[in-house]
């Protein structure tokens, strides 16, 4: 999954966004990651038709900065961690100023909307969490199919799967979750 769903996605139960994302691995080899990295804030000439459409995705809401700051990564990789922090701080720059032109935008915030564009959308998490902070509700990445974040209501929840899933990842997975998540938890 890349980050940029996170700006689309609620709970399906009850349609809360934005949902809590933790992940715990990446698709995207480290190789890639440092490179994604090490180059957020370095506008390219390639990127640039990229770069206008997240300008509008920002300006008409698509882009959700709550969203954003509901990530946290638990993967362990230095250069994602800079990359999140990086996507953070340049949305939080970039919101207040969305009165802008879009050209004004790209002229004045070219290092911000890279930085946010690499985030968004060159990498890949293959294994994660959300979970929705109004209904308690967990929803695992990856767990049947790799990189997809499986949003299935409760009855078409396959019980002991989520249960192997959460065991796998407990170590990772908030207290509150393992404790008294829905549909299932560690605890019953």
């Amino acid at each position: 999954m890349k980050p940029w769903l996170l700006n689309i996605l609620a709970c399906p139960i009850d349609k809360h966004h934005p949902l809590e994302a933790r992940f715990f691995s990446w698709e995207t080899i480290d190789e890639d990651m440092k490179k994604i990295a090490g180059e957020a804030g370095k506008p390219s000439q390639y990127l640039r038709k990229n770069y206008r459409h997240l300008v509008r995705q920002l300006r008409d809401g698509t882009i959700s900065p709550s969203a954003i700051h509901a990530v946290e990564d638990l993967t362990g990789s230095d250069s994602s961690g800079k990359l999140l922090s990086r996507a953070e701080s340049a949305v939080d720059r970039l919101k207040d100023e969305l009165g802008r032109t879009e050209e004004d935008l790209l002229r004045a915030f070219a290092e911000d909307v890279d930085a946010l564009y690499r985030f968004l959308n060159l990498i890949e998490v293959n294994e994660g969490l959300l979970v929705c902070p109004e209904c308690g509700r967990w929803y695992p990445m990856g767990s049947a199919v790799e990189t997809i974040p499986e949003m299935l209501p409760d009855d078409l929840r396959e019980r002991d799967r989520d249960l192997k899933w959460l065991e796998r990842w407990r170590k990772l997975v908030p207290k509150t979750v393992l404790e008294h998540g829905k549909p299932y938890n560690l605890k019953e």
